[in-house]
């Protein structure tokens, strides 16, 4: 990369912030140091915590020991934000490191910033136990701790411990849960199939405190429609003052979800009416709309409409969806044109969608194109109907020495074709108490 020395301090600190890799984030931090007045120590501080974050995104813990060493050497460690920003960084990449470091660090820079980024350190390696005792040693804690011990328990499917911890910090103190302790609650009571005896009451918690946001108003809508109340999501999401896409995109999602495909799309259609600019998310939530009603050209004009109108590149998943589509109206030509042009690599689930159309309507020459490029693919030992789905294939094109080479395939990996079977989950998981939200 090449960069003009003449640039001024503040030009290379604005460069400094976007820069994308580690090897620029290097170069353009030395430039600066070179630039930086002695008197101002604090704009150096800030040049290291810029420079870190492509440092970590890097990848290199060599690369980022060796900034370790010269922010030692220039006492830049001094500075909090520079030491939560370097804690940080190696949590990323070496949480064992992070710890040695957080140990030396001197009172004077272990804040309670510092504190709590360590503590998210812990939480990332998934040990719960360490997390909860550094959490315990904690003298003033502040909500962002309380947060992110919370999403701990939740993260490791501990959910009675969360919500124990959660119903803790309501009546032992006097902090007041944000709107991302509540979204942590509404989504980990989602996760684990428990919104009945929560969304409301969590409803109840966030009108009588007055606190409904952007994010609270969403996850309480997400959160509605996943136990079947689309009633109370619409009324949610009626009364939201100033709807964003997040907000259409949620209620899309929940109406499609039960089946309402004619609202749904009519969401769409009004949310374009009244000027909201659709996202990637939302085209995911039409298309797939499209692709259980058998609604074709309208998939197709939604596609068109994202690439031509908004601009938006077309991800896996929206390949996915128009693959999905073609191939259960029975155009199977057209679902491969869409693999055979799209911009991303298929990957083993579009693939599947288009064998299974396949083997549905008999088309083994189209089959044939696929069925070499998913064997090469790296296929889960527990995906045993896969393996079937493709020899079914081979026999209906009468290729039985292939039929025998998959059956060899699933014998090496040992892949069994388990009976069919269901599970339901009833009343609720060993120790929970349910907690009142007052």
């Amino acid at each position: 990369m090449s960069l003009p020395h003449h640039l001024a301090a503040g030009e290379l600190l604005t460069a400094l912030r976007g820069a994308s890799c580690g090897s620029s984030a290097l170069r353009l931090y030395s430039l600066l140091r070179i630039h930086l007045p002695p008197s101002d120590p604090s704009l150096a501080g800030r040049a290291a915590v810029f420079a870190l974050k492509p440092l970590s995104a890097a990848g290199s813990l060599p690369l980022l020991s060796h900034f370790h060493a010269h922010l030692i050497r220039s006492n830049l460690l001094a500075y909090p934000q520079v030491a939560s920003s370097l804690l940080r960084s190696y949590s990323l990449l070496s949480p064992a490191v992070a710890h040695h470091l957080f140990d030396q660090m001197p009172p004077a820079t272990s804040n309670l910033f510092v504190v709590n980024v360590m503590l998210s350190s812990l939480c990332r390696s998934s040990d719960l136990a360490s997390a909860r005792l550094f959490f315990d040693d904690i003298p003033d804690k502040d909500i962002v701790s309380w947060s992110t011990m919370l999403a701990c328990y939740f993260s490791n499917k501990s959910v009675a411990d969360g919500l124990a911890f959660f119903r803790t910090m309501t009546f032992t103190t006097t902090l007041a849960p944000d709107y991302v302790m509540l979204v942590t609650v509404l989504t980990g009571c989602a996760a684990a199939g428990l919104l009945q005896p929560f969304c409301r009451s969590i409803h109840g918690y966030i009108v009588r405190r007055q606190a409904v946001s952007m994010h609270l108003g969403t996850s309480l809508i997400d959160c509605y429609a996943k136990v079947g109340r689309l009633d109370y999501a619409s009324r949610i999401f009626a009364r939201v003052p100033s709807r964003k896409v997040m907000h259409w995109t949620a209620m899309i999602c929940g109406m499609a979800m039960h089946l309402h495909y004619d609202e749904a799309i009519q969401l769409f259609e009004e949310m374009r009416r009244q000027g909201v600019r659709p996202n990637e998310m939302t085209f995911t939530a039409v298309l797939s709309v499209c692709g259980h009603a058998g609604l074709v050209e309208q998939g197709r004009e939604f596609f068109k409409l994202m690439v031509e109108e908004y601009d938006l590149e077309p991800t896996i998943h929206h390949y996915g969806c128009m693959v999905d589509i073609f191939a259960k109206a029975g155009q199977l030509e057209d679902a491969y044109d869409v693999i055979k042009t799209m911009r991303v690599e298929p990957n083993i689930i579009i693939w599947t969608s288009l064998l299974a159309a396949c083997k549905r309507l008999k088309n083994f020459d189209i089959a044939m194109e696929g069925l070499e490029k998913v064997l090469a693919m790296e296929i889960s030992d527990e995906n045993a109907g896969l393996y079937t789905l493709i020899s079914d294939l081979y026999a209906m094109g009468g290729r039985w020495d292939d039929v025998l080479k998959v059956r060899r395939l699933m014998e090496e990996h040992n892949v069994r074709n388990n009976r069919g079977s269901s599970s339901i989950k009833a009343g609720k998981p060993p120790g929970l108490i349910v907690p009142a939200v007052s």
